[in-house]
């Protein structure tokens, strides 16, 4: 790039020293041109020379434009103009400062009104643009205020100057004189060497005939001499142009002064070149491209600007010239309207003086939004889908037509998958590809000026594979329930491709099929325990096959529940182990049992939810009958009636008894047993079973249940004497007897008396503690009842062993007086220690192993009545009562 000169002006005061330098032209990187020093007086205003570049491509960017008071740049320095807002300027430059060209042009020049002391210092421009784009121009012009009207002769011209060749150049100078000298007539004059001498002369404003020739019409002077304003533009330069240059003023032949030092001025190639500053061009649509040059140069010397444009590119032009202090602003304006074929072609914008010229090239660029997008594969072209087995790779490319290059993304799904910057081509590879990616793949092409799209379809050919096996309640379980008469439902789906075909299988029997479809249902109205198992779904096509099964379980209530029982033989025995077991068929298992025992009419639930019912060992009180109820979630079902007919062999009950009646002494034998045993009364003569007379006794049996109950009645005796008489109780399981002695004993000749004895086989003895305990509570009972006197009954004891299989404890009951009073006659009660507990050798010792004793009294009836039951105190007639019972 080229220098070529500019000028300052300035006011009639003011002074100014320049040595600076101007680049002409667009330029690709920062630069700036500013004088290094700058004098103006106070109260005059001065303009600082600013011209500046920056990259082409700000060109079209917003810019503001500021100057600062210092010498760098850093935060918070004093901001002497600002061009976006006077806000932001200190308040002593506001209304003062402006710039006296346009931005846009490249022309920063400062013009300070009204110049003040303060003003003086160091200036720096400071271009920023809206892109973030922002640049400091150094180095600083300093600013130098003088103070009143000067009274010497003094001059500012800088000391070197260059020009290209044919173009022109403008040598800045100020002159200042005395004061006295202000209104006089003055002559400017320049001379083209180091002395004065008329054969030098390049300008006298007398008139060019005072001029060397080859300066004749080429020079003249940019400002008005009264003004301080001596700058001298010389047009079309020529290498002869080059040497030292200086200024003469000339007011009379008293009053004339040359400025010194000269201006040496150098002459070089035309190198300077117009900027064109490239616009956005988009196909189709309408732009304007300028092309400008800067100079300060017009009339004859003027610069003429031309387009060279391709031969099919319509387009017009026009051409302004503007200037900014003096900057001559040369512009021209192309308008075109360019298409997609146009890009990369080439336009130029020619500069021509007189005598040279030089252009400037732009490459076109022209911009459109993406289109023409294709998808291929690499076996296929143009193609919306593809099929792939899996396994095998995919390979598909996306390319579009676009300028700026476009911004290209694969898409699956609405997921990217590839993507790539400012490439107009985009490939994507899938190296093994499974049956996920089968779906449509979309290719997404766009820049700043648009967008298109394009898809392909990839079908992935597979075996069937993810079956699944469903309900409409349950989803991919293994297994469900179903409640009895309710319908089933299920659904078997299979991915796969091409679709395959699917069979229902029930125990290896097809139950439902379908052809190239990937769903199939089997629907059960009605199911029953008999469509409980495994059903088995099976898919297949050409590249394979794939089954799963369900289990159905059919869920119903307890059915034909039952109660068994476990025994060794055919009956139950008393003392063995006995268990009811209760047994059920459902689904789910029970999950409660109930028992329940009856007897008769009613029925009592146990306390148990155990399926079995032990016994151990069983009872005759366990003898009932028995049932279970089985539940489960589903419902309950209740077993028939299980009795327990527990046998035992023959007990002697308590309620067996002696007692004395009108009609004689009644015994009574009451046995308990099953089956009920045979009763038989021995006697000394015969033994009596059933209903009979014998002699003086008269017998009865009733069978009642478990319960043998015979009687024996003895008639009143006529003579004293001793009988003998015993009850035996047999059923298979065992016997049971006691034995009752008789005899009758009287007082004198006019008394009788009849003596009973009676005794019981007792039962086994159990424990010694209980017979303790009984003779305890029996002493005590007998002991209450001798207080009250009403026996008078005297016992004699005689122990006499029986053999008997079954063991019985005889209980002799206290003397019970039948008749309103029998105290009086003041009776000896029988002793205690005979009629509560057992007698005799080994009985006395309670020792249960040993045969029981059999126990007998006399018995004085020493006040028998006549007729009847009924006792008369006057004949002093008392009897006893002899109770049997097992302890």
């Amino acid at each position: 790039m080229e220098q070529v000169t500019n000028w300052v002006q300035s006011s009639t005061q003011t002074r100014i020293n320049i040595n600076w330098l101007l680049t002409v032209g667009l330029s690709q990187e920062w630069k700036g041109d500013t004088a290094r020093e700058v004098t103006a007086q106070e109260g005059s205003c001065v303009q600082i020379p600013c011209h500046y570049s920056y990259p082409a491509h700000l060109e079209n960017e917003h810019r503001v434009g500021a100057w600062f008071n210092n010498e760098t740049h850093k935060f918070g320095d004093p901001v002497a103009f600002y061009s976006e807002d006077h806000s932001h300027e200190l308040p002593r430059f506001r209304h003062r400062t402006r710039l006296s060209g346009d931005l846009k042009d490249g022309d920063c020049s400062l013009i300070i009104n009204n110049i003040r002391r303060e003003d003086a210092g160091p200036y720096f421009f400071r271009i920023e643009f809206s892109s973030t784009n922002s640049y400091n121009y150094y180095p600083a012009t300093r600013l130098h205020v003088s103070v009143g009207l000067s009274q010497e002769w003094k001059g500012d011209t800088p000391r070197e100057m260059t020009a290209q060749e044919g173009s022109c150049v403008q040598i800045p100078c100020h002159y200042s004189y005395p004061s006295e000298l202000e209104n006089q007539p003055r002559d400017g004059v320049w001379y083209n060497n180091e002395e004065q001498g008329s054969s030098s002369i390049a300008f006298h404003s007398k008139g060019h005939n005072h001029e060397l020739p080859r300066f004749h019409h080429r020079t003249r002077l940019s400002g008005d001499l009264k003004g301080g304003d001596c700058s001298l533009i010389i047009n079309n330069i020529r290498r002869e142009d080059a040497g030292p240059y200086y200024f003469r003023i000339e007011f009379d032949s008293k009053n004339s002064y040359s400025y010194y030092p000269v201006t040496q001025l150098h002459v070089s190639d035309f190198t300077d070149k117009p900027t064109i500053f490239p616009a956005e061009i988009v196909a189709g649509k309408r732009v304007d491209v300028s092309c400008t040059f800067n100079t300060t140069c017009n009339g004859t010397a003027a610069p003429v600007l031309t387009w060279d444009t391709p031969t099919d590119v319509p387009g017009s032009v026009s051409n302004t010239v503007t200037q900014h202090g003096v900057t001559l602003t040369y512009t021209s304006v192309l308008t075109l309207t360019p298409s997609l074929k146009h890009h990369g072609q080439t336009l130029s914008c020619r500069v021509r003086y007189p005598s040279v010229s030089s252009e400037r090239t732009l490459v076109l660029t022209v911009q459109d939004a993406p289109q023409n997008l294709s998808i291929t594969s690499l076996d296929m072209i143009n193609a919306s889908s593809i099929n792939i087995i899996e396994g095998n790779s995919a390979v598909i490319i996306c390319s579009v037509e676009s300028f700026p290059a476009s911004n290209l993304t694969w898409r699956h799904l609405n997921v990217p998958m590839n993507r790539t910057s400012s490439n107009d081509e985009l490939w994507l590879v899938i190296p093994h590809v499974t049956s996920r990616d089968t779906g449509d793949y979309q290719c997404v092409a766009e820049n700043e000026h648009g967008a298109v799209e394009g898809f392909i379809t990839i079908t992935v050919e597979y075996a069937p594979q993810n079956l699944s096996i469903t309900s409409l309640d349950i989803i991919n379980s293994s297994s469900i329930n179903i409640i009895e008469g309710n319908s089933a439902v299920i659904i078997c789906s299979v991915e796969s491709f091409p679709a395959s075909n699917l069979t229902w299988r029930h125990l290896n029997v097809p139950m439902n099929t379908t052809i190239s479809k990937n769903e199939l249902w089997l629907v059960i109205p009605h199911v029953t325990p008999r469509d409980t198992g495994d059903y088995l779904c099976v898919s297949e096509n050409e590249h394979g096959a794939v089954e799963a099964f369900i289990t159905i379980t059919v869920e119903y209530p307890p059915q034909e529940t039952m109660v068994s029982i476990s025994r060794s033989s055919g009956w139950i025995r008393e003392g063995s182990n006995i268990t009811l077991t209760c047994s059920s068929e459902s689904v789910p298992p029970i999950s409660h049992y109930t028992w329940f025992r009856i007897e008769g009419n009613t029925s009592t639930q146990l306390n148990t939810s155990s399926r079995t019912l032990s016994f151990t060992p069983v009872t005759r009180e366990n003898d009932a009958g028995f049932y279970c109820t089985a539940r489960n979630p589903v419902g309950n079902s209740t077993s028939n009636i299980t009795h327990l007919n527990v046998r035992y062999k023959p007990e002697i009950s308590q309620q067996s008894e002696c007692t004395r009646r009108s009609e004689g002494v009644t015994c009574v034998c009451v046995a308990n047993s099953n089956p009920p045993g045979d009763l038989t009364w021995h006697l000394p003569s015969a033994n009596i079973s059933g209903n009979q007379t014998h002699g003086g006794f008269v017998s009865w049996h009733v069978r009642d249940g478990h319960l043998m109950t015979g009687s024996l009645t003895l008639m009143r005796p006529q003579d004293e004497g001793e009988v003998m008489a015993s009850c035996s109780v047999q059923n298979p399981h065992g016997e049971a007897m006691f034995k009752v002695y008789l005899w009758v004993k009287g007082r004198d000749s006019s008394k009788w008396t009849v003596g009973l004895l009676t005794a019981g086989i007792m039962l086994s003895v159990f424990l010694a503690g209980i017979f303790i305990f009984i003779c305890v509570r029996k002493r005590k009972t007998a002991t209450e009842e001798r207080v009250s006197g009403t026996s008078n009954i005297a016992l004699t004891p005689s122990a006499l062993s029986v053999k008997n299989q079954d063991k019985q404890n005889v209980l002799i009951t206290e003397p019970r007086d039948t008749t309103r009073d029998t105290t009086s006659e003041g009776e000896t009660p029988a002793p205690r220690d005979l009629s509560e507990c057992p007698v005799g050798g080994d009985a006395a010792h309670g020792k249960p192993d040993n045969p029981d004793a059999l126990l007998y009294a006399n018995i004085n009836f020493s006040k028998l009545p006549s007729g009847d039951r009924t006792v008369h105190r006057s004949e002093d007639t008392e009897y006893a009562e002899i109770r049997f019972q097992k302890n």
